[in-house]
């Protein structure tokens, strides 16, 4: 039981990290449409071109309906994938991409952080200089 409490924890400290970078989304969204399509072709007994353009159409939420689910397999499969994309995959892919996008113009460089520090220092030294001035004079 423990191993396999381990291993989840694994497999989901993988999917934090990979939400972190784009490219590690954008391989999780491609398993996804593999497997996706790998399942489908099983379920419904369709070549896997057909299935990986179901599950592309699927997964973007295009949904053009040419192809759909014919069986409780494949139905089954359907659900998982369009709730996992569509709550999961692709709101953290777009997150991503959209805060590489934005550009903090508000946000200190390592410099200026580290001139601000130096200054804050010296403004510090100079009170305590001051009030031992102070404190000093009868």
């Amino acid at each position: 039981m423990a191993e396999q409490l381990k291993g989840r924890t694994r497999a989901v400290d993988i999917l934090i990290r990979g939400a972190n970078s784009v490219g590690e989304l954008l391989l999780i969204y491609a398993g996804l449409v593999v497997i996706a399509a790998a399942g489908f072709a099983f379920f419904e007994g369709k070549s896997f071109g057909d299935a990986l353009w179901w599950s592309v159409v699927t997964t973007t939420t295009t949904g053009y309906g040419d192809i759909s689910p014919q069986t409780l397999g494949g139905r089954v499969m359907a659900g998982f994938v369009m709730l996992t994309a569509i709550l999961f995959v692709l709101p953290l892919l777009i997150g991503r991409i959209a805060l590489a996008l934005i550009e903090n113009r508000d946000a200190y460089t390592h410099e200026e952080q580290e001139a601000m520090k130096a200054e804050l220092a010296a403004i510090r030294a100079e009170l305590a200089r001051l009030n031992a001035a102070r404190d000093s004079q009868p």
